[in-house]
């Protein structure tokens, strides 16, 4: 007996919970989406474009990059 009612008394509560989420207001309205950004200006005609800046915390300078020279160990 107390299992059937254990599995009455869930199985309602799931139910009425699923009701009242189906119940909702906001269930069937979708956001308005943010309007896109505007696009950057073209640079003035003449002038360099600015570099990119590289991500922060990485070092600025370029990399050189070496080609297998051997190493001396003396």
């Amino acid at each position: 007996m107390v299992d059937i009612f254990s599995l009455a008394l869930t199985h309602a509560l799931l139910a009425l919970a699923a009701w009242r989420l189906l119940l909702r207001d906001d269930l069937d309205r979708d956001p308005v989406p943010a309007p896109p950004p505007a696009p950057a200006p073209a640079p003035a005609l003449g002038l360099p474009a600015e570099p990119a800046t590289p991500p922060a915390g990485t070092d600025p300078r370029p990399v050189r990059r070496l080609i297998a020279e051997p190493r001396d160990h003396a």
